[in-house]
């Protein structure tokens, strides 16, 4: 299987923070403290999870709001689809002042991205 997400964790330069069964990688999609959460190892769904993965999940996804809580956004969207990359991900997407709210912004996040500064 030829994974991105997979191959990413291959590379330790991505890595922001990992535990036993989670990995926090910078998103590149030009929205400051963008992250994404990602099982270590492959997986696709949540039913398959442990208690000990869901635990270590909890901790990631702490130390994943603290890392966007350096840049001050208004609000932190959690989303979870791994439709396009089938290996479990959540992504973690600040919404900073002035931005559009809800589901635009996630979709703009998640989609072609937000345009780089002038």
């Amino acid at each position: 299987m030829n994974c991105p997400i997979c191959q990413a964790h291959k590379n330790p330069e991505e890595i922001l923070f990992e535990n036993e069964s989670w990995v926090l990688r910078k998103a590149n999609q030009n929205l400051e403290g963008y992250l994404y959460l990602e099982l270590k190892g492959h997986g696709e769904s949540w039913s398959g999870l442990s208690l000990e993965q869901l635990e270590a999940y909890g901790r990631a996804l702490h130390k994943g709001i603290e890392i966007i809580g350096s840049f001050h956004p208004e609000k932190v969207y959690l989303t979870a689809i791994a439709e396009k990359v089938p290996h479990l991900h959540v992504h973690l997407i600040p919404r900073f002042e002035g931005q559009t709210r809800g589901i635009d912004h996630i979709a703009q996040a998640t989609g072609p991205g937000f345009p780089k500064p002038m």
